[in-house]
């Protein structure tokens, strides 16, 4: 067990009791028994990923748990914005957010990781021409690596991690870890029920200043206004 591993798993039994949540109500909500439950607080099994799934959905800050940075997702204008766009240009609009949420971050943030980088690169390929692929398959194109490469440093053989990239498998905690140590890209695009476009809208914006958020804004209805004539 690595490092990492061992500090979401403080910060899981941190969060847990926080919430004055025992371990007996929490393994109620994950169905599973309080004594598997104990075992994955101690790692001696790993978290899989239906459990972070029901936290997730739970309200739970599944981010912090596994990355130690708070998620800051709240919802947005331009989120409500796509949803409402028509079909025949949904594409263009999410192509308009896309070059205004990295101009807003720009302006707001001096310097910015990975985690916004790779989530930038997500929106611009579904707005440039969109995807049938997995989440894992668009990450490994924000990273440019091929499939072996990636799994390498995944420390996963090629075989799960096809199966990875196939959906025929999901990650647990651990991979999870890892995929978020080797390219940037949260836990949470994984695990949410929503679309994954509005996930990323929400959050980049929530990093985004409050002045140039109004400037974004009034510059998006205008588009949103050409789009709809």
């Amino acid at each position: 067990m690595s490092d990492h591993y061992e500090d979401f798993l403080k910060r899981l039994i941190q969060y847990r009791t926080k919430l004055n949540m025992t371990q007996e109500r929490t393994s109620q909500a994950l169905g599973i028994t309080q004594s598997q439950l104990s075992k994955q607080e101690l790692g001696k099994t790993i978290v899989p990923y239906k459990s972070l799934v029901i936290l997730l959905q739970m309200g739970w800050d599944v981010d912090y748990l596994l990355t130690g940075k708070h998620s800051l997702r709240r919802p947005s204008e331009l989120t409500a914005m796509l949803n409402r766009a028509e079909q025949s240009y949904r594409k263009p609009m999410l192509r308009f957010i896309t070059w205004a949420l990295a101009a807003g971050i720009e302006k707001s943030l001096p310097e910015f990781g990975m985690e916004v980088k790779c989530e930038l690169c997500i929106l611009k390929m579904r707005g440039e021409g969109g995807t049938n692929e997995s989440i894992m398959y668009e990450i490994r194109q924000v990273t440019g690596d091929a499939q072996l490469a990636m799994a390498e440093k995944l420390g996963v053989n090629i075989k799960k991690y096809r199966a990875l990239e196939k959906v025929q498998i999901n990650p647990d905690a651990e991979l999870l870890l890892g995929i978020y140590e080797a390219t940037g890209c949260k836990p949470s695009l994984f695990l949410t029920t929503d679309e994954i476009e509005n996930v990323i809208i929400d959050d980049l914006w929530s990093q985004i200043k409050p002045e140039k958020q109004k400037e974004i804004l009034s510059i998006m209805l205008q588009v949103d206004g050409f789009l709809r004539d």
